[in-house]
């Protein structure tokens, strides 16, 4: 088990990048456009302007939960970001300064399991099947059942960015196996 001080940690937690991203291609289009028509800077405006609101609020939010979508477990319980609407991840990537951890009780946990991409690793409820695997790393999803419905959280990488080992995989086993009894 792990202390009250120690945690978990997996995922990224969003920032400002997906929004400067988005704001730099927008300029970037501007640019474009501009040099190809200098005698059209409406024109350069609305394809910049119209390339940053595709990005932010069609590609980024597509793409999160494979970017981000940093959550942590503790002797008490689960905190993650919840993004399960598209507003809440618009939200997230135009205000990340506002997000708010959920938090789970390890109590409150009736099921959960984890899906490697391929077999299903443990479970007190089917849920899922086969994923497709990323090419850069093994997919790793924790799925955890609770009253007010399922959680999906990613386990594939830790806030770092590195690729989570079987040990760490078999610490939230152990910590979610300890809180069912």
């Amino acid at each position: 088990m792990i202390d009250m001080e120690n945690e978990l940690r997996f995922a990224r937690k969003i920032s400002f990048k997906p929004l400067l991203g988005s704001i730099f291609l927008g300029v970037a289009v501007g640019v474009v456009i501009i040099s190809i028509f200098p005698n059209e800077p409406l024109m350069s405006i609305l394809c910049g302007t119209v390339a940053f609101l595709i990005d932010s609020m069609l590609i980024y939010p597509w793409s999160l939960k494979h970017f981000y979508g940093g959550w942590k477990i503790t002797a008490k319980g689960i905190y993650y970001i919840d993004d399960g609407t598209w507003n809440k991840k618009v939200k997230l990537i135009y205000l990340p300064f506002l997000q708010q951890d959920k938090f789970i009780p390890l109590s409150e946990i009736q099921a959960f399991s984890i899906i490697d991409g391929v077999n299903l690793m443990n479970s007190h409820n089917i849920a899922g099947g086969t994923l497709n695997r990323p090419i850069n790393r093994p997919e790793h999803l924790l799925i955890v059942e609770t009253r007010q419905g399922q959680v999906t959280l990613n386990l594939s990488w830790n806030y770092k960015g590195e690729a989570v080992s079987d040990k760490k995989i078999n610490q939230i086993l152990a910590i979610l196996k300890n809180s069912s009894r």
